[in-house]
C-alpha cells in the first residue's frame, strides 16, 4: 500500500504553485515547475516522456545525464503499446517510496499505459540525485522479467501480475479518489456486478445535503475462490462524514491484469 500512496504524494508535490522566471505563477504550465522531491522528478521525467513530450522529460535529467532509457525511448514504448491496442487514451503512474543507495535517491516507477478496456504496464527504476534542494533524474532502468528458453530456444518477456495491487487501486479510485472513469479502467471486458459508477453514486447518496465524505479502505484480504481461474478479495471500506462513520465490506475477484466483479456493499448499494 506504501506504493500505492506515494505517487498521490508525489503528485502533489510535483503539481504545487510555483513562481516562473518570467513572472507571475498564473501564466506557468505547471509541467514546467521544478520537482520538490525525488518522486516528483522521477514522476516529471517517466509522465512526460511518456507522453509525448520529450523536451519537458529531458528537463528534469540532470546536466550530462544519459540515461539507459531515454525520452525517445518511452515515447517508442508508447507507440507500440498504441498500435497494439489502436489508441492511448492516457497514461497512469504509480510510485514506490525512495530508497537510498551509493547512486542517488532509487525510485521503483509502474507506468500503465490504458485504452478503454486494455492496459498494460512497464516497471522502471529511476535514480534520482538531490543538490541543495533541486532534484533531477541521472538514470532510468527498464525493469523486464525474462523467461526460461522455450524448447524452441526463443525468449520471451513476462511480467507477473500483482492481483491485490489491482483489486486495490480499482476500489482506491472509486471510494478514495472518488474517480469511478479511472477505475472502470481496471475492469475485465466480461465484468460483473457493481459498477464504479453505481458505488461512486451510492456514496453520493449516503452523505447528508452538503456533507463532507471522505472515504477509507479500511481492510484488504486474499480469501478463498471456488473459481481457479480468478483470485479473490474480502475488502472493507470506511466512509467518514461530517455526522456519521459507517464501514461497509465488499467482494472483488480479479482475473489476470483486470477485475472481474464487484459484490457485497449491503446497507449501502
Amino acid at each position: 500500500m506504501a506504493a500505492v500512496w506515494a505517487v498521490v504524494l508525489a503528485l502533489g508535490a510535483w503539481t504545487a504553485p510555483g513562481i516562473a522566471a518570467s513572472g507571475s505563477e498564473d501564466n506557468e504550465d505547471a509541467r514546467d515547475q521544478e520537482a520538490t522531491d525525488s518522486v516528483g522528478a522521477a514522476l516529471r521525467f517517466l509522465k512526460n516522456g511518456s507522453e509525448e513530450d520529450a523536451e519537458r522529460a529531458d528537463a528534469a535529467l540532470c546536466d550530462g545525464a544519459s540515461p539507459q532509457v531515454s525520452s525517445s525511448d518511452l515515447d517508442d514504448l508508447r507507440q507500440s503499446y498504441d498500435e497494439e491496442f489502436g489508441g492511448i487514451e492516457r497514461v497512469n503512474l504509480d510510485a514506490g517510496e525512495p530508497v537510498s543507495s551509493v547512486d542517488g535517491i532509487e525510485i521503483a516507477v509502474r507506468v500503465w499505459y490504458v485504452y478503454q478496456s486494455r492496459q498494460e504496464s512497464e516497471d522502471f527504476l529511476v535514480t534520482v540525485q538531490e543538490d541543495d534542494g533541486v532534484f533531477c533524474v541521472s538514470e532510468t532502468v527498464l525493469q523486464s522479467v525474462e523467461e526460461e528458453p522455450s524448447e524452441s530456444g526463443t525468449t520471451g518477456i513476462e511480467e507477473e501480475v500483482d492481483t491485490q495491487a489491482v483489486a486495490t487501486d480499482f476500489l482506491r479510485a472509486i471510494v478514495v479518489d472518488r474517480e469511478p472513469q479511472t477505475a472502470a479502467s481496471f475492469q475485465c471486458q466480461t465484468f460483473t456486478g457493481i459498477t464504479p459508477q453505481e458505488l461512486n453514486d451510492a456514496i453520493t447518496d449516503w452523505a447528508e445535503a452538503g456533507e463532507t465524505v471522505i472515504g477509507y479502505l479500511d481492510g484488504f484480504d486474499s480469501v478463498d475462490s471456488d473459481d481457479s481461474s480468478v483470485d479473490a478479495f474480502a475488502a472493507d471500506i470506511k466512509l467518514d462524514g461530517d455526522m456519521d462513520i459507517e464501514t461497509f465490506s465488499f467482494q472483488l475477484t480479479v482475473q489476470g491484469d483486470c477485475v472481474s466483479s464487484l459484490e457485497g456493499g449491503d446497507d449501502l448499494i
